[in-house]
């Protein structure tokens, strides 16, 4: 571990040297009780779970805040496909594997989609034993697969149900609303639609708007509104923005965030975190975020993770899980990401309103693992980048 991330612990923790009494001890508890497990380990491949069982290692997860001097060390290798880029989520991995010397992550980077193709046409041979995502709709494809060991029940109660699968077979890591970006020296938010249908039929959004159909989250956002509002008015909606608004479209959420802080466009239909890491690093920019109220537009969504039913380190793998919801993984979330916490213990201090000032809409995160519909919609539509 080294000195910054122990710096990390101790100021989590309040205590430096009951820090590392805790680690010791649990430790030696863990050798204790898994002696006979870890020999068996040892003796194998070097790839085996150094772990019996997918119980806790240490203190198990809850929902109130456990930081990783409460949990089980991590040891050994495990093997992620992730969905997530590399600048989003490899700082997290990097930070887990400074501070547990024994342990670390093989990266597999590449798209939702390609990493599912990868999965299902691998199955119970697949060398990954997580699967790490931007998006719930990628989770719930991976479940419909088969593909997802159920997790611990730690684990699942950790996490509140709107923000995991109510079956327990894959859980939020971190959490992302739709948004409303705009450049607040053309807009105050008192002037701007609590409603996301205003943007594609008000006047004064003609040729201010703008948005990033090629994103999972965007997609993920056409799903809800053909589930909450119909075919017909989501259709209208996507058809009005491009004919009536001629509405921008990006192909990057960054650039998008970036154009609307430069004033190129005034409002950017798009996910808040892109906006909160501009707002994080440069405060005096012109950048802004409100959200509609009780409709798609504000949909919730989750990055999250999966522990595949082929892992062949399962229970490190749940071990790992734990970690992604303790407090240091959850405000990795925050500070390095501009996400929202998924655990009600870890507080949101980042830049934008927090999640209970919000209003999005009731929707069941496992409806969104067939995108299909709104990619059809949006060919059909000419909503392509």
């Amino acid at each position: 571990m080294s000195d910054a991330d122990h710096t990390d612990t101790t100021a989590q923790t309040g205590s430096r040297d009951r820090a590392w009494s805790r680690r010791r001890l649990l430790g030696t508890a863990g050798a204790a009780l898994t002696m006979s497990v870890g020999l068996a380990g040892c003796l194998g491949s070097g790839g085996s779970d150094p772990f019996e069982t997918d119980e806790p290692q240490g203190e198990p997860i809850d929902g109130e805040g456990v930081t990783w001097d409460d949990l089980g060390d991590l040891e050994g290798e495990l093997t992620v496909y992730s969905g997530r880029t590399r600048d989003q989520i490899d700082p997290l991995f990097a930070k887990l594997e400074e501070f547990y010397p024994d342990f670390s992550i093989a990266r597999d980077y590449d798209s939702n989609e390609a990493q599912l193709n990868s999965l299902v046409e691998e199955g119970e041979s697949t060398p990954a034993d997580l699967f790490y995502t931007q998006s719930s709709g990628a989770l719930a494809a991976l479940k419909s697969e088969g593909l997802a060991r159920t997790l611990p029940t730690d684990v699942q109660d950790a996490v509140p149900e709107n923000k995991r699968d109510p079956d327990g077979e894959w859980t939020g890591a971190s959490g992302r609303v739709r948004a409303v970006q705009f450049n607040s020296d053309t807009w105050s938010r008192s002037e701007l639609p609590t409603d996301i249908f205003a943007y594609a039929t008000d006047e004064r959004f003609a040729g201010e708007v703008s948005t990033r159909p090629n994103s999972g989250t965007f997609r993920s956002f056409i799903v809800a509104m053909l589930e909450l509002e119909g075919e017909e008015r989501t259709r209208e909606w996507v058809r009005r923005l491009l004919e009536d608004q001629d509405v921008t479209l990006y192909s990057s959420g960054t650039q998008q965030a970036e154009a609307v802080a430069n004033g190129e466009v005034s409002v950017g239909l798009g996910n808040q975190y892109y906006a909160a890491r501009i707002i994080g690093n440069q405060p005096d920019a012109p950048l802004d975020v409100t959200f509609t109220q009780n409709d798609p537009g504000s949909l919730f969504n989750v990055s999250g993770v999966a522990v595949l039913s082929g892992a062949e380190k399962p229970n490190l793998a749940a071990e790992f899980v734990r970690h992604v919801l303790a407090v240091e993984g959850q405000q990795f979330f925050v500070d390095t990401n501009g996400e929202y916490p998924v655990v009600d213990g870890v507080a949101y201090d980042g830049p934008l309103p927090s999640l209970e000032a919000l209003e999005p809409p009731s929707f069941d995160l496992n409806e969104l693992g067939d995108l299909e519909p709104a990619i059809d919609l949006l060919r059909e539509e000419g909503m392509t980048v």
